[in-house]
């Protein structure tokens, strides 16, 4: 005996077969997506304790546009006074505005080490000074940054120097910690200038 299908059975097969060829297609996009934002490789001048001046590499792991602002996730290695095999490179979520009249004065909308966005790589707590957790350095020297300029990020001048928002006994316990994040944001504030502000 010969059975006809229904046509309903027709089209809810088309449409899980269309539903299952759309999610692939999104999928794909999607990964296309990530893949054209990684491998960035830009250089910070990093600073270290026994007064050591360097080019050091920082990646850009994530980039992501909208009409608001810009959001980073940037790999870089802050501190090199420990072993290599705990010296973890810090990723930092940095959201750096799009809607200003110049590159200089685009600011920092956000920043985190936290929050399931960043990684902080660096002693947690501080050797000497066992109350400067990541959460107090959280509090001091990343939320304080938040608001700085490119034109405020260009006056930075090396190691020990300590923009006007931040907390001077807080830095005192992570000088190298501090300096490094600053000349970090200070590369990525010009590789945003010259991306989004066409260098303007």
């Amino acid at each position: 005996m010969c059975r006809i299908k229904s046509p309903k059975i027709k089209l809810k097969t088309s449409l899980i077969l269309l539903l299952i060829f759309l999610t692939s297609l999104q999928s794909s996009s999607c990964t296309q997506n990530i893949k054209n934002n990684n491998d960035k490789n830009l250089t910070f001048t990093h600073y270290s304790t026994n007064g050591v001046v360097e080019d050091f590499d920082m990646d850009i792991l994530f980039e992501e546009s909208n009409s608001t602002f810009t959001a980073y996730q940037v790999a870089y290695l802050s501190c090199t006074c420990r072993d290599s095999l705990v010296s973890f490179k810090s990723v930092c979520y940095v959201e750096i505005l799009n809607t200003k009249d110049s590159g200089d004065e685009a600011a920092i909308r956000y920043m985190t080490f936290g929050e399931n966005k960043g990684l902080f790589g660096d002693t947690n707590p501080n050797y000497n000074k066992p109350n400067h957790t990541e959460e107090y350095f959280d509090k001091n020297l990343v939320k304080p940054l938040i608001g700085v300029t490119k034109k405020e990020m260009d006056e930075f001048t090396g190691y020990g120097y300590l923009h006007e928002t931040l907390d001077v006994d807080a830095m005192a316990g992570a000088t190298v910690t501090a300096t490094n994040l600053q000349s970090m944001l200070k590369s990525l504030f010009s590789y945003h200038k010259n991306k989004y502000y066409n260098g303007k």
